[in-house]
């Protein structure tokens, strides 16, 4: 099965590169591509084919206007971790994130233009810090078991007590001392046989082979909720007075506060089976 990885850069040159980092990790070159400078409906439909519900590929789309480029790769269940790392490794945004830092650019673009502009007029700086939320973004996957039915063959040996009945001829001999009849002399000295038959029952095996039980597999389908949990992190912005020292002049410049990262990897939301 495959899953479609997701991650939104600042530009076409960190995509670049991660699309290389990819490849030189073994996945498929032809299985990415990158988005960058094409309509927002473009950018939804893709999405949306990824797996992303339409809310979710809009807020990428109306994102990207401005500016970024989207990394979309196809890779196996088993490297779809190991994809999203890469991706983290080079700061995969959030579409928030990525929209705070256009205009963080443009404001900076804009600023620098008025600065060359009127070199001569009153010094202002202005410095920027973002407020940054994660949020938190669930999908579903598809994973399968079941039920094996497995028919096996065994051997026992049976025993059971039948009662038999049967016959027996047995020869008697005496010894005789008389004349013989009228009668008995005539049929004398013939030669004759004479038989008795014996009767006897033996046991007769017969095998009969019948039901005594069925084992039947019914699969149901059946919906139920469940409720997930995740850690979210929120960035804020405090502004202290840091008030006057010294008795310098001229001008004092601001404190430059860092840039934070925002980066917020992007997670895929359908795993087909």
């Amino acid at each position: 099965m495959t899953t479609s990885i997701i991650g939104l850069f600042e530009d076409g040159d960190i995509a670049g590169n991660v699309l290389g980092e990819l490849a030189g990790e073994g996945f498929d070159k032809e299985a990415m591509e990158i988005l960058q400078g094409v309509p927002a409906d473009e950018i939804s439909s893709r999405l949306l084919e990824a797996g992303y519900d339409e809310s979710q590929a809009r807020r990428y789309a109306d994102a990207m206007q401005k500016g970024g480029a989207l990394v979309v790769a196809e890779t196996d269940d088993d490297r779809a971790d190991e994809a999203l790392a890469i991706m983290r490794r080079f700061g995969a945004l959030t579409p928030e994130a990525l929209a705070g830092r256009l205009d963080a650019r443009d404001a900076e673009r804009a600023r620098a233009e008025e600065a060359e502009a009127d070199e001569e007029a009153d010094y202002e700086e202005a410095e920027t810090a973002q407020v940054i939320e994660e949020e938190l973004e669930v999908g579903k996957e598809r994973t399968t078991g079941g039920k094996r039915l497995k028919v096996t063959v065994s051997e026992r040996e049976v025993e059971q007590t039948i009662n038999l009945r049967g016959e027996s001829v047995e020869v008697e001999r005496s010894r005789v001392d008389r004349d013989l009849t009228p009668d008995e002399l005539d049929h004398a000295f013939e030669e004759r046989t004479i038989e008795m038959t014996e009767t006897r029952e033996r046991p007769v095996v017969a095998k009969r082979a019948h039901v005594v039980e069925e084992v039947v597999l019914t699969r149901h389908s059946n919906e139920h909720e469940e409720t997930v949990s995740g850690t979210v992190r929120r960035q804020d912005v405090v502004v202290e007075d840091m008030g006057f020292s010294g008795s310098s002049q001229g001008r004092s410049g601001s404190a430059k506060a860092a840039k934070p990262s925002g980066s917020k990897p992007a997670r895929p939301k359908v795993r087909e089976a």
